[in-house]
């Protein structure tokens, strides 16, 4: 199998769905020897902030010389971007080599009468037989969906687990309250192993507390910085062990990102990682996570963010006001009609002079017609864009026009935001 007949087998098990469980991702690990035991795991379940940590803490570990892998879902911009050590994409010839050794044991388990795995459960695999084959020391583990159902979460004994941020997403597989939604991502704690607990609401907190109590898993709390402050468009967080932190990634919300990531670093230093402040603060500097409040253009200003779901669209609207009050917003967004959008633009329609819909390439996208008539059911302007080529051009365009003042401001769902970054390169 070569690099091109592995995409190709990739995106043909696409048709298979999204199943949650963990017996498929068993049966196909089984038939791959079971390598993932090899592995020492963090695992990152949450709503919004997964990926922000894990980048937090990936960028620390390769600081302090571990050679650290991550995963994390879905990819934004390429495909093998989701499978990172140290940084790097996995390599095509890599990345084939990997695929072509998951998708024997695709077939072996369907020759079997058992159900097909689903395209993520087969990422799961080649992400785990990638970092055994390159002997990663420690690997940072995002959950795709969920939490106990997770194909993720046959691991068993973690070094950490980590819940960021617990909001209502995706209730049509995890419930319908935040205490049942919380029930499921709780589902990641395994018994005697240690769990770091993001900033969460009561009741969220509640049951993710409870859950650890009962496994008798050693609980600690991801503590709000008390000396946070934006210097030159820099956040910067005095932290009492490890000094002044300083934030590159923009966002406001990224303090209680970092927070999770700084109080996982000590759990982990407790089991034996080294890691000195210097190796901290140098790590928390570089680290980048793109498609989270990032800037591809500056000329006109053009931002993007992966808010696409009520919490994430609050704190996109904190960030706007923070690091950009006085501008005049010009929107694109598109969204999965599965997402809060009512909820969403409530949060933001007031900041946007005009919002461009689009229809992201996803069976579950929202057409940008039926976007377009909610926002004008809540009074804002729009116009409905044909492709997110179209919205690109015709949204830089405005902002252009007003000088300094303009910006571009692309969010929702983040299938398609790597469509808005190629658009907006050939502009």
């Amino acid at each position: 199998m070569d690099y091109t007949q592995a995409v190709q087998f990739h995106k043909a098990i696409t048709a298979n769905g999204s199943i949650l469980g963990l017996d498929s991702i068993r049966a196909l690990m089984q038939e791959l020897g079971d390598i993932w035991k090899e592995l020492k795991i963090v695992h990152i379940a949450g709503t919004n902030g997964k990926g922000s940590v894990c980048c937090f803490l990936a960028s620390v570990f390769k600081e302090a010389g571990y050679r650290v892998g991550q995963f994390n879902s879905p990819a934004v911009f390429h495909p093998r971007e989701v499978y990172q050590i140290n940084g790097s994409w996995i390599s095509e010839e890599e990345y084939a080599e990997c695929m072509e050794e998951a998708a024997a044991a695709y077939d072996r388990i369907c020759s079997k009468g058992m159900r097909p795995p689903t395209v993520f459960e087969v990422e799961t695999a080649v992400a785990f037989l990638w970092f055994y084959r390159k002997k990663c020391e420690i690997v940072l583990l995002e959950t795709g969906m969920g939490g106990s159902t997770d194909a993720t979460n046959l691991i068993q004994k973690p070094l950490c687990s980590v819940v960021v941020s617990v909001s209502m997403d995706h209730m049509a597989y995890l419930g319908n309250s935040l205490a049942e939604i919380a029930k499921v991502k709780a589902g990641i704690i395994k018994e005697n192993c240690p769990v770091v607990l993001a900033g969460q609401q009561e009741e969220a907190e509640a049951v993710l507390v409870k859950r650890a109590e009962e496994l008798h898993a050693p609980c600690f709390f991801a503590e709000e910085f008390m000396d946070c402050r934006m210097i030159n468009g820099i956040l910067h967080c005095c932290h009492p062990e490890f000094g002044m932190l300083k934030v590159a990634m923009q966002g406001i919300y990224q303090a209680k990102n970092l927070a999770a990531a700084v109080r996982t670093i000590q759990v982990l230093k407790r089991s034996g990682y080294m890691i000195s402040k210097e190796q901290v603060q140098k790590g928390i500097a570089s680290a980048r996570w793109p498609g989270r409040f990032a800037c591809i253009c500056k000329s006109p200003l053009f931002y993007i963010d992966g808010a696409h779901n009520a919490d994430g669209a609050e704190k996109l609207r904190e960030s706007l006001l923070a690091y950009f009050p006085k501008k005049r917003r010009i929107g694109i967004m598109g969204v999965m009609a599965d997402k809060p959008y009512r909820e969403m633009l409530k949060s933001l329609l007031p900041l946007f002079e005009k919002i461009y819909t689009v229809t992201p390439e996803n069976k579950r996208a929202m057409p940008a017609e039926l976007l377009a008539e909610e926002i004008r059911m809540q009074g804002g302007s729009f116009v409905i864009a044909d492709t997110v080529s179209e919205a690109v051009r015709s949204a830089s365009k405005e902002a252009e026009r007003l000088g300094e003042d303009g910006m571009v401001m692309a969010f929702g769902s983040l299938y398609y935001l790597g469509e808005v970054e190629r658009a907006m390169l050939e502009a």
